[in-house]
């Protein structure tokens, strides 16, 4: 009879384990050598495996886990978030009223102002994104970025209209006109899709800036509510 036939795969121990039926002495100097490193496995495997032989090594992945660990405040993007945002830039800067207002020289940019509520005794603060002084008249604007692509360009005031109702956008506005005494206030929208950053511009009108104050007086009352019952 045949001998059974000898292993030729398998893990090196396994391997050298039949080899030594054979030539025991060519096992016995393999058994002097160094295991060789593992070339499959999980990525935390091969990390230990290259830092047996090199403690001293760094990886990528480790740099990038230390910086993300250590923002010191910044806001960590990714290559095409970066991309979007330098996009939605050239649009906003190219748009013939929008460019102006956000590169004119006189503008001021996120300044806070502070107030106290005549009526509930509240301290309030509004910090609005621009603000201009042509002549002794105060303009004011928020800038927003929007997911809005699949409209048809006369539906877009209304539904932009019903964006700055939906969020309270008025609220806001008539909170800022009366803190920062504002004269006029605009929206500056920008669409965020990408390939498709197109730019409107919408005015707070005085219909509004009134809906909004109403709004905002009910909300100081149930927040100054809240402080003296305890109840939210």
């Amino acid at each position: 009879t045949l001998p059974a036939p000898v292993k030729t795969s398998g893990s090196r121990d396994a391997l050298l384990e039949q080899l030594a039926i054979i030539n025991p002495d060519l096992v016995a100097q393999e058994a002097q050598k160094s295991s060789p490193l593992k070339v499959s496995g999980t990525k935390a495997d091969l990390i230990q495996a290259v830092k047996s032989v090199n403690p001293a090594v760094v990886f990528a992945d480790e740099l990038l886990d230390a910086w993300r660990e250590n923002t010191e405040g910044k806001v960590l993007v990714t290559r095409q978030q970066l991309s979007t945002a330098l996009n939605i830039q050239k649009a906003l800067l190219e748009h013939p009223t929008a460019g102006k207002l956000l590169t004119h020289p006189s503008r001021a940019v996120e300044v806070s102002y502070f107030g106290i509520d005549e009526e509930t005794g509240l301290e309030v603060r509004v910090r609005p994104d621009l603000e201009l002084d042509m002549g002794g008249l105060r303009i004011g604007a928020d800038l927003k970025t929007i997911s809005m692509w699949n409209i048809k360009q006369e539906g877009l005031r209304a539904k932009l209209h019903r964006e700055i109702i939906d969020r309270d956008y008025h609220l806001s506005a008539a909170m800022y006109c009366e803190t920062a005494a504002l004269d006029q206030f605009f929206w500056i929208f920008v669409n965020k899709d990408e390939n498709y950053h197109w730019v409107a511009i919408i005015e707070a009108s005085t219909e509004l800036l009134e809906l909004g104050m109403l709004e905002y007086r009910k909300t100081m009352r149930e927040i100054a509510n809240g402080f003296d019952t305890g109840e939210w």
